[in-house]
């Protein structure tokens, strides 16, 4: 009898000791994800803010340029050096603003749901936000070109994004430096790891030649028809 009540304690207090750890375990898990939540809404609000303010710039400047370029066309005294160097500063800026196709050496990232998870909006945009950190050049998903304003929203089983419907898996394209953007995603409690308590499945490879494609041309990504720039 005695040896009853001692494996009775021992198997109560082993149960004990297991719901306790859970609920710790459980507790830590939703604190860290709280902070994270709210530390990436705050980041989010900032990133939109500058990217935004910086699209605008730069579409002013290229306007300005263009302007520039066809008054040296137009003068017979024009300097082909000054005009090439028109170009250039041209092509820079469209390619900075995502009005050229590029490539380079970067990163593909592959989120899809397991079993009945769903990708959420606010998933993709933690890795963007995250790959823009890492000073990234270049973003897109399902080959959408991702600009300032870019809006990333999922809308049923499906995400929009510029527009367009894209369905799962989501395959995020980022050019810059390998090794600093898979070092971001992946660093200890990252965003890969948190995507991962949401029951998301997580692909990071880098890529040697990675091509992200230009923002559609059709106007309705782009629209700029109500700005006037500020002498």
């Amino acid at each position: 009898m005695k040896v009853f009540k001692i494996s009775s304690l021992t198997v109560v207090c082993l149960l004990l000791g297991i719901i306790i750890a859970m609920q710790y375990r459980s507790v830590k898990v939703n604190n860290t994800l709280a902070v994270y939540e709210q530390q990436r809404v705050n980041d989010l609000i900032m990133e939109l803010l500058r990217e935004q303010e910086t699209n605008e710039q730069l579409t002013h400047r290229i306007e300005e340029l263009q302007k520039d370029l066809e008054f040296y066309r137009n003068d017979s005294k024009s300097d082909a050096e000054t005009i090439e160097k028109l170009n250039e500063e041209i092509l820079r800026l469209e390619i900075i603003a995502g009005l050229k196709t590029v490539k380079g050496r970067g990163v593909i990232v592959t989120i899809e749901g397991i079993g009945n998870a769903h990708v959420d909006d606010d998933n993709i945009l933690a890795v963007l936000n995250e790959l823009r950190a890492a000073d990234v050049q270049a973003l897109a998903v399902n080959d959408e070109r991702i600009i300032a304003t870019s809006e990333v929203r999922r809308a049923g089983g499906y995400m929009m994004v510029n527009g367009r419907k894209l369905l799962p898996p989501y395959v995020i394209k980022a050019i810059a430096d390998p090794d600093n953007l898979e070092g971001s995603l992946k660093i200890m409690d990252g965003v890969v790891d948190m995507l991962k308590y949401y029951n998301l499945k997580v692909e990071v490879k880098k890529e040697e030649n990675v091509i992200i494609p230009a923002v559609r041309s059709d106007g309705t990504v782009l629209r700029y028809d109500l700005l006037e720039p500020v002498e």
